[in-house]
């Protein structure tokens, strides 16, 4: 782990308070102005540390950019892929924030960051590449030659070019499902990670910029209650408020032009080096989607397969990629948003967004839980017919395939994995991963509780 070159300042450990020497120092003019005073995040931190290094290292950055691309300067990069890494967290796992981006410095998102955090091992040295992160031909190599031919004609993107920042650029989102100037635990946790990101190597040289953004969601309102499931309409409604929320925050460029969002949760895990070039190449292969991600990978629905409906079965986890410019997409959201005090809020958005394709694909109306469909006179709620709206939409846009799965990322929720379980997958979500026993580092101990006279013996 990195260590802090900012003065003064104490890293958060989850415990006692951050320590600043500065705090009481007026903050910078920047925090008073578009686009950060849409977040109470900087006006309402104490690390004025923080705040300063911000100023020197990101905005001030950003403003001499800004004028050299309006100048016309040649010298700067031409954009094929802007995505925001969304990183959504609630009060709940604010203070564990900082722990989720340990592995990002010990996997490095991209090559270019390689040098600076440590890399053993250089695929340029054996393949090479076209722009996109396509297999072009194996070097004169035995190793390269074997490889090539073991894994045959399939989509390479484990061979994805050194040069895959050069056309795309990413930023860091950490998003906040309430309003940060009510939560210091949330404040403490961000300064924690954005002190890091402006250090000297690691991870942050995979990024741009790196920006603290809320959703508002009022304290009671923000409920994940999945006991209640079957009973309390609103029992997700922070997970579906919090998603629209991003959707409209990166949609509306106040923050930047971006293409689209990747919403990682802090279960997102990576399992290999250079995954965000990775996901850059996928992203590009896979033009044109409206979402990009993973089905349900795992092995917990194994006894009752037969009995999940075919829009659970099929549906695209959260934890994917948005293309926040695609019409269906923008028409699913709007639609999550109209539903909000209906019982169809009683439905994930990821889901709830692959019940309306499939209603419009398949005309499967989806049935929902008999309690949830009470209103508090304990009268039947009758739900509005969406499906020829829905038909409409899947008559535009089903050819082209708007819902895309890539293997670069798995949904293993609430499965346990060892390393032989995984295969071409960068990024894992849901999953406990085990390492094997290794006895030559770990030793176990066998020891036997006698509960009768010599009954131990016969267990030995």
């Amino acid at each position: 782990t990195a260590v802090s070159l900012l003065p003064f300042r104490m890293p958060f450990l989850g415990g006692d308070a951050t320590v600043d020497s500065n705090e009481d120092d007026p903050r910078p003019d920047f925090v008073y102005e578009h686009p950060y005073v849409s977040s109470s995040y900087y006006t309402s931190t104490k690390s004025i540390n923080t705040l300063v290094s911000t100023e020197d290292y990101q905005v001030t950055r950003n403003l001499r950019r800004m004028a050299a691309e309006e100048a016309g300067d040649a010298s700067q990069r031409e954009m094929k892929t802007r995505l925001a890494i969304v990183r959504p967290f609630c009060e709940f796992d604010a203070e564990a924030l900082p722990m989720t981006f340990a592995c990002w410095n010990g996997l490095t998102p991209c090559k270019a960051a390689q040098d600076a955090i440590g890399d053993d091992y250089d695929e340029d040295d054996e393949f090479e590449v076209g722009p996109n992160g396509e297999f072009i031909a194996y070097k004169n190599s035995t190793e390269g030659r074997k490889l090539y031919e073991g894994l045959g004609d399939r989509h390479l993107f484990d061979f994805v070019g050194s040069d895959a920042m050069k056309s795309a650029k990413a930023d860091v989102f950490l998003f906040y499902s309430q309003t940060f100037s009510e939560n210091e635990v949330a404040i403490k946790a961000v300064d924690t990670i954005i002190d890091q990101f402006f250090e000297p190597g690691g991870w942050s040289q995979c990024f741009d910029n790196i920006y603290a953004i809320e959703a508002n969601i009022p304290q009671e309102l923000d409920l994940y209650i999945p006991s209640a499931q079957e009973e309390l309409y609103n029992w997700v409604n922070g997970p579906n408020r919090q998603y629209e929320a991003a959707f409209r925050i990166i949609q509306s460029g106040e923050w930047g032009d971006y293409d689209g969002f990747y919403l990682m949760e802090g279960d997102s895990v990576p399992i290999k080096s250079h995954w965000l070039d990775v996901v850059l190449s996928e992203i590009e292969v896979n033009r044109p989607f409206a979402i990009l991600g993973a089905q349900y990978d795992g092995d917990k629905w194994d006894n009752f397969y037969e009995q999940i409906p075919i829009s659970l079965l099929h549906h695209t986890n959260g934890n994917a990629i948005y293309n926040t410019s695609h019409p269906l997409l923008e028409r699913l959201v709007g639609q999550l948003e109209v539903e909000a005090p209906c019982p169809y809020n009683s439905i994930p958005y990821d889901y709830r967004m692959s019940q309306m394709w499939v209603e419009g694909t398949l005309g499967i109306v989806p049935e929902l839980a008999p309690k949830i469909m009470l209103n508090e006179e304990g009268e039947n709620i009758t739900l509005s017919d969406n499906i020829n709206m829905f038909k409409k939409w899947a008559d535009i846009w089903e050819k082209e395939t708007p819902f895309k799965y890539t293997p670069v990322i798995h949904n293993y929720a609430a499965t346990n994995l060892i390393p032989r379980h995984l295969g071409p997958e960068y990024i894992i979500h849901g999953a406990k991963l085990y390492s094997p026993w290794d006895p030559t580092r770990t030793e176990v101990t066998l020891v036997v509780s006698e509960w009768f006279f010599d009954r131990s013996i016969h267990l030995i």
